[in-house]
């Protein structure tokens, strides 16, 4: 996991809140220069990319939205935007049309050939209309309404499972469901789209948005004062990004109080999103050997 950096040297390791890596170095480049050191250990990702920052306008029930540049987009770039379920892409795009893509859900849940419901669902946000698959489900069958929306657990309260009716009965249903989960896909429509109005900072991303530049990825050896660029491989390949696409590598340090840092050499159009992060051995169920030392 991330150890502190020396004396003097500049470091975080923070996780934003909900993030599965207990170790994070992460921020934007928006000009020439280096990014924040930070001191880490064992394997870790790396991640850096281009963005771009629009308004998207979006209409409660329907898979039709629009965006302020459509140009600049293509289809099947990601969107990150409070209007959209996680995972979101452009389906399509015409002008400044988009339509939606929204990915599938898997969820346990419980059924029986008596009634046309799933019972024990952990989440039933944007499930009206959806298409249903699983074991023991007719094709075609759709979730017509929530009986029971479903409510997270929280420290004080155990939750409560929800419960939808859907457009067939179960021909079959697994054995032992309670003690083994049985898993149901679920095809999300329109439904899944609960916000009319526009969020001006929608963020896109794909391989078609890029940024005018170069960085490379540096660690030093002592505290921070000398700075050498890593290598890719075995072959003596720089560590150096210039095509502007998106870089996503992992790698490792087995070495204690080695800093490592992203360095901008050259920036036009654009900024380049990085992120560099770790889940510690410690961290880890079955932590065991060097690394669960930290």
């Amino acid at each position: 996991m991330g150890i502190p950096a020396p004396a003097g040297v500049s470091a975080s390791g923070l996780p934003p809140q909900g993030d599965q890596a207990n170790a994070v170095l992460s921020g934007v480049i928006t000009a020439v220069g280096p990014t924040q050191p930070f001191a880490f250990r064992g394997p870790m990702n790396l991640v850096a990319y281009a963005s771009n920052v629009q308004a998207l306008t979006t209409v409660a029930g329907s898979l039709n939205a629009t965006v302020a540049n459509g140009a600049a987009l293509a289809a099947g770039d990601a969107i990150n935007s409070v209007n959209v379920p996680p995972g979101t892409t452009v389906g399509a795009l015409a002008g400044n049309n988009v339509t939606l893509a929204v990915p599938p859900v898997t969820m346990p849940g419980v059924t029986n050939t008596q009634v046309a419901q799933i019972a024990n669902l952990p989440s039933t946000a944007g499930l009206v209309g959806a298409a249903v698959t699983g074991p023991g489900i007719p094709a075609g069958t759709t979730v017509l309404q929530i009986l029971q929306a479903a409510v997270p657990a929280t420290n004080n309260s155990p939750g409560v499972p929800g419960l939808v009716q859907i457009s067939n009965v179960p021909t079959a249903a697994p054995v032992n469901q309670g003690a083994l989960p049985t898993f149901f896909t679920f095809a999300r429509n329109g439904n899944v789209i609960t916000v009319t109005g526009a969020d001006a900072n929608a963020t896109f991303l794909g391989a078609n948005i890029v940024y005018t530049g170069s960085f490379q990825i540096e660690r030093s050896f002592d505290g921070g004062y000398t700075w050498v660029v890593c290598n890719i491989g075995g072959a003596g390949q720089l560590a150096q990004f210039a095509a502007g696409t998106p870089v996503s590598v992992t790698f490792g340090e087995p070495e204690k109080e080695v800093l490592y840092r992203l360095n901008a050499t050259v920036l036009g159009a654009g900024n380049i999103n990085y992120r560099i992060s770790q889940t510690g051995g410690a961290a880890e169920s079955l932590a065991i050997g060097p690394l669960s030392g930290g």
